[in-house]
């Protein structure tokens, strides 16, 4: 199963809610990185082998973010969907990612209704 990595958008009880149906979610303020730069969190995600988990749409920038050096990103467009909704979401499009190839070296961007994943 894939690891993650929370960026500090994420709030509390969708980590909570996500590691209650067995996610093993790191959180930006477990490793020590609150306010980091964009580049660090990324960094941190891709030394550690974890899939980043963000509402931030600049890490959706694959000039800036290489997308083939990490184990994947999904942005959520956290504005389109309640906290349920985005539970519900990322359990779902979790369920089919890892039932095929995985989320590596790849970005997906998940919207209320359509889900974009791009690869370098």
């Amino acid at each position: 199963m894939s690891t993650f990595f929370a960026d500090e958008c994420i709030n509390r009880d969708i980590i909570l809610a996500l590691r209650k149906n067995g996610f093993d979610i790191l959180t930006v303020y477990e490793a020590n990185l609150i306010g980091a730069s964009d580049n660090t969190i990324f960094d941190f995600a891709c030394r550690e082998k974890r899939i980043l988990l963000t509402f931030d749409r600049g890490f959706g920038d694959i000039f800036r973010f290489n997308i083939s050096a990490c184990f994947g990103i999904i942005v959520v467009l956290a504005g389109q969907f309640t906290a349920d909704e985005i539970i519900g979401a990322f359990l779902n499009f979790i369920a089919v990612i890892e039932k095929n190839s995985g989320l590596k070296n790849r970005l997906a961007i998940i919207g209320k209704n359509k889900i974009r994943i791009i690869s370098q």
